[in-house]
C-alpha cells in the first residue's frame, strides 16, 4: 500500500485544489479568481446544506461554538464554516496544504481558525467539540488507519455533539479497474507508467480510494454513545459513500 501521507503532501505541493476537489477545473486554480471563486462558493454550500440536514434530523436548535474540520486541505470548508462558529479546528497531514489553507484564512479575513497537522492518534488535537466534520477525506485513507482517527474524533466530541462524516464503502467500477487500483497503490512503479500513459508526470501523486465497513463505523458510534443517527448516500464517479450525520445523546427506550 502507497505511503498516504506522502502523496497527499504531493498534492499539496503540485496540485493542492485538485487535491481536495479531482475536477479538471481546479487545476492550478490559484492563477484563475473566477473558478477560485467557484471553487470556495461550493464550500459555502457544503456548510449550508449540511447545518440545514442537521436542524432538520437532529437538532433544530443546532449552533455549535467550536467545530472540528478533518482533512481540510486548503481550507475549502473550514473558511464558511468559521462563519457560524467560535472557533474551528483544521486538521490536515499536510504541511503544505496547511500553509494554503492559513494564506486562504488571511485572504478571507478569518481570524478564528486554528490550523493543526494532523497524525493518526490526534496526539496535536486538545479539548472537546460539539461538531465534527469530514469529507471526501476518509476515502484517502486505509481502513484501519481511518478507523483508529475515527475513534480518536469520537472521544473528542462533547455531549450531546453533532458529526457530519463522509466515507465511501463501495465501488460500482468494473472488477478489472477494481484490480488495477489495487496493482496501481501496491506494485512498485504502476502508478508511475499510467501517469505517463495519461499524460501526466512519471511522478504525479496517486490518489488511493478505501472502502470502509458500515457495520464497523455504526459499532464505533454507538460504543462512544451516538445514539441517534441519520445517513446520506453519495455517489462520486461510481464510488459509493454515505455521510453519517449523529449526534451524542442517550440512547432512546425501546
Amino acid at each position: 500500500m502507497g505511503n498516504t501521507d506522502r502523496e497527499w503532501e504531493a498534492f499539496g505541493k503540485s496540485d493542492p485544489y485538485f487535491g481536495v476537489i479531482a475536477d479538471a477545473r481546479f487545476r492550478a486554480l490559484a492563477t484563475d479568481s473566477a473558478v477560485r471563486d467557484e471553487f470556495f462558493s461550493l464550500g459555502e454550500k457544503h456548510v449550508e446544506h449540511f447545518l440545514s440536514i442537521i436542524k432538520e434530523h437532529l437538532d433544530p436548535s443546532f449552533a455549535p461554538h467550536r467545530a472540528l474540520d478533518f482533512g481540510c486541505g486548503v481550507g475549502r470548508i473550514t473558511i464558511p464554516l468559521a462563519l457560524h462558529v467560535e472557533q474551528v479546528v483544521a486538521l490536515d497531514i499536510s504541511d503544505s496544504m496547511l500553509k494554503e489553507a492559513k494564506r486562504n484564512c488571511e485572504q478571507a479575513g478569518i481570524q478564528n481558525v486554528t490550523l493543526v497537522k494532523s497524525d493518526d492518534r490526534l496526539t496535536r488535537l486538545s479539548g472537546s467539540f460539539d461538531f465534527l466534520h469530514s469529507f471526501i477525506v476518509f476515502q484517502h485513507i486505509p481502513r484501519q488507519r481511518g478507523e483508529v482517527i475515527l475513534n480518536g474524533m469520537l472521544r473528542h466530541l462533547a455531549g450531546n455533539g453533532v458529526g457530519a462524516l463522509h466515507f465511501t464503502y463501495a465501488s460500482s467500477a468494473s472488477q478489472w479497474r477494481r484490480v488495477l487500483g489495487r496493482v496501481r497503490a501496491t506494485a512498485p512503479y504502476v502508478h508511475n507508467f499510467v501517469n505517463l500513459a495519461h499524460g501526466r508526470s512519471f511522478t504525479y501523486p496517486h490518489m488511493q480510494m478505501n472502502e470502509y465497513k458500515v457495520n464497523h463505523l455504526l459499532r464505533l458510534l454507538q460504543q462512544h454513545g451516538c445514539h441517534r443517527v441519520h445517513i446520506r448516500f453519495s455517489d462520486h464517479g461510481g464510488y459509493l459513500g454515505i455521510v453519517l450525520f449523529f449526534k451524542k445523546e442517550a440512547p432512546p427506550l425501546l
